[in-house]
């Protein structure tokens, strides 16, 4: 009983994750209100959720702003960008949703450009990842991000797809929004963290040192 109660115990190693988990989801949920700071707030949240929660570093309201801060103006003009790309895109594909009930070619655009959205999606979803490890200028973080969006394809349509699920949930239902984001990311680094090993800057070494066939990025 002592161990279970004990704060080092797996009790209250349990609670504090939970608190962290719903605390720093919140934080995001309040840095994300100006919507330009979505991807500084995202960039924060990813780095503070995995190295504090998933690899159990101290400090994790601490980096989370830390790490805002320091992002603020590469990933602010990353946001404009892929909101502006992904705003289009919507568009777009809404005009050909509403002609292809009377076109069948339109139809058949339609559904392509579902596939096709996948890649500026998924290099949203690669960016501020990137951007939460790795220092770059402005063009070259976006570039990597598309470029591991389309390299990393299956990784980039699970990404994209509990991304958009979560969106849905927490939109259905907003309740979720107090946790599901601090958990989105969690489950994004399970299929993003990998390939930084590969790439020179995992936290932990996912993948062995000799099968690593690409270059190094520049880690920050």
């Amino acid at each position: 009983m002592k161990k279970i109660f004990s704060p080092d115990g797996l009790l209250w190693r349990v609670l504090n994750t939970l608190t962290d988990v719903f605390a720093l989801s919140v934080i995001w949920l309040f840095c994300c209100l100006p919507v330009v700071t979505i991807g500084p707030a995202t960039t924060a949240l990813y780095d503070s959720v995995v190295r504090c929660i998933r690899y159990q570093e101290a400090g994790p309201y601490k980096r989370f702003f830390r790490t805002f801060r320091a992002d603020l103006g590469v990933s602010i003009f990353s946001t404009i960008l892929w909101i502006a790309v992904i705003g289009f895109g919507l568009w777009s594909l809404s005009l050909l949703r509403s002609l292809g009930e009377a076109s069948r070619s339109a139809a058949i655009a339609s559904a392509a450009y579902y596939i096709i959205m996948v890649l500026p999606c998924g290099a949203a979803c690669w960016v501020f990842p990137i951007l939460s490890r790795f220092t770059y200028s402005w063009k070259d973080l976006n570039l990597t991000a598309l470029k591991l969006s389309i390299g990393y394809l299956p990784r980039t349509v699970i990404l994209v797809l509990l991304t958009a699920e979560t969106g849905l949930l927490c939109i259905r239902y907003f309740f979720p929004a107090f946790f599901a984001p601090a958990c989105m990311v969690l489950l994004w680094s399970l299929f993003i963290e990998p390939v930084f090993g590969k790439l020179g800057g995992g936290l932990k070494p996912d993948v062995p040192e000799e099968d690593s066939s690409e270059d190094e990025l520049t880690e920050s």
